[in-house]
């Protein structure tokens, strides 16, 4: 960790942030590692402005707190209320004066704090909010997770620069739950470019999302869910040292039919059309229900491997401005 993380990390108490008065863990907190690095993508510097969306326990805002010191400002947004109270109280309780928090829907920002010389999220929005942007002073960096397709669970940490637009941006791995403009309380279900949900009695339902089914009749994606549910996985598509997340960024980078789908095998990123669909499995699993879209995607799989394995440091990044804000999208690195 840098110096300044780490100094943070040891003067804040992690437990009295994320732990409930009965011990157990809140659900709104993200890892300590996954904080810490994120805050170290973000280099905070004394005095800053920091724009938090995503308050959750609290833990993380302490941790800014501490890095911009008295002469900075935290602002943290969460949609949740109670979330909101209880990181206040905390806040309170620390002596943290450089901290305001506020219940609302973070993708709007806080114009009324701008501009911020740092942007951090801990929620994942579809696009890079346009009120972020707005609301960032140019030079400054954001670090925040998004969504790198039009497919659910596709996400991916991004640190730019915001500068009049969204500029040198770096992909990096993590995820984080969906923002929504109401509290989340099915972790089970993504809540965007799901085309089709099939119930699995008290177990997680299986979902299926693929760009190609985003318009077609509903019942295609469901007949597809279906064979899906009663395919048999295949092990050892990848191998255990093969970076399962690498693959699944290089597919999205590589090719228009792009899916995903979860379930009680877990979830994964692949191929699919309206009636052909193959995965790769978080779990180094294949689950395919058709031997033409298994065959594309293990030759896909080999193109990878011949390629060195690239990860999301390895593929070029497409932005793209649209009302809403920014997407981001990976893209095959080309030869210079």
């Amino acid at each position: 960790m840098t110096k300044p993380v780490a100094a943070a990390a040891a003067a804040v108490e992690q437990d009295r942030w994320t732990r409930t008065d009965d011990g157990s863990l809140l659900p709104q907190t993200t890892t300590d590692l996954t904080i810490y690095a994120m805050l170290e993508l973000l280099d905070l510097k004394p005095g800053m402005r920091v724009l938090e969306i995503g308050t959750g326990s609290g833990y993380s805002g302490a941790l800014v707190s501490r890095i911009v010191g008295a002469a900075g400002h935290v602002t943290s947004l969460d949609i949740d209320p109670d979330l909101v109270a209880r990181a206040g109280l905390l806040h309170q309780e620390a002596g943290h004066t450089n901290v305001a928090v506020h219940a609302t829907d973070g993708f709007a920002g806080w114009p009324a704090d701008a501009p911020y010389d740092r942007v951090v999220a801990w929620v994942t929005p579809h696009v890079i909010p346009q009120s972020w942007v707005e609301q960032a002073r140019p030079g400054a960096l954001m670090v925040t997770p998004v969504k790198i397709a039009d497919l659910a669970g596709t996400n991916a940490v991004v640190r730019c620069v915001i500068d009049d637009g969204v500029h040198q941006v770096g992909l990096h791995e993590g995820s984080f739950i969906e923002m929504a403009p109401e509290v989340i309380t099915n972790f089970a279900l993504p809540i965007r470019f799901v085309d089709a949900v099939r119930g699995n009695g008290d177990g997680p339902p299986w979902w299926l999302s693929a760009t190609t089914l985003h318009d077609a009749p509903e019942l295609s994606a469901e007949t597809l869910l279906a064979q899906l549910a009663t395919a048999e996985p295949k092990d050892n598509f990848l191998s255990t040292d093969e970076d399962w997340r690498s693959f699944a960024a290089y597919v999205l980078a590589s090719t228009d039919t792009a899916g995903s789908a979860g379930g009680p095998l877990g979830w994964g990123v692949g191929l699919a059309t309206e009636d052909q669909a193959a995965f790769s499995l978080s779990n180094r699993k294949l689950l395919a229900v058709s031997s033409g879209s298994a065959d594309r995607l293990t030759a896909l799989r080999d193109r990878w491997r011949e390629e060195g394995e690239p990860g999301l440091s390895d593929v070029d990044v497409a932005v793209a401005e649209t009302p809403e804000g920014w997407t981001v999208r990976p893209r095959l690195r080309t030869a210079e």
